[in-house]
């Protein structure tokens, strides 16, 4: 990452990147914050299509049933809800159940570093943000009118209070190199 960093930060294009660092996953520590809800994404339950497969439920957003395209591996999309969600394998023309798995969660907080020249120094957000806010930052900074994808990324925090694009206030800020770690962890092959 300091390779990527410094690369960018000595760079021609310094004075107008921003780079976006986060992980998938937590690492196993333990975190006391539950994970918050989240906006679906476009309203459609798992298993369910929003096509002509099965009219006239179908021609409702959530209310067709097995997806006349298959997944990836072959699955049809009532298959996979039914591995997420076995009390759906049921009745797999009927609703998704309210209490089994949906797009409706975050997960556990994650890292996230935010390294520009418009980064606020010294600045921690509080904001709630998931994955999808950096698709949010991209809409918000580059596209007018505020055009969004999925009610998932109209709802996400867009990570505008972490920069202040005015005054560049870390165009100068020195980045050093990072030292190699003590202890080589690389994987033997």
């Amino acid at each position: 990452m300091s390779q990527v960093v410094n690369a960018v930060r000595n760079g021609p294009f310094w004075h107008d990147s921003v780079i976006f660092i986060t992980w998938d996953e937590h690492g196993g520590f333990y975190d006391h914050v539950p994970p918050p809800a989240a906006a679906h994404p476009d309203g459609i339950d798992p298993g369910q299509c929003a096509d002509l497969s099965n009219p006239p439920a179908s021609l409702q957003p959530g209310g067709g049933a097995e997806c006349t395209q298959p997944l990836e591996g072959g699955n049809s999309s009532v298959t996979a809800a039914s591995l997420l969600c076995p009390a759906f394998a049921a009745d797999p023309t009927g609703r998704y159940p309210r209490a089994c798995a949906n797009f409706d969660q975050l997960g556990v907080r994650v890292p996230f570093l935010a390294v520009s020249a418009f980064s606020r120094p010294h600045h921690v957000s509080h904001a709630v943000a998931d994955h999808t806010s950096i698709l949010a930052f991209v809409e918000a900074a580059f596209l007018p009118g505020r055009q969004h994808l999925t009610r998932r990324d109209a709802d996400a925090d867009d990570l505008l209070d972490l920069f202040d694009f005015v005054h560049a206030p870390s165009l100068g800020t020195a980045v050093g190199q990072a030292s190699p770690p003590e202890i080589d962890c690389t994987p033997v092959r």
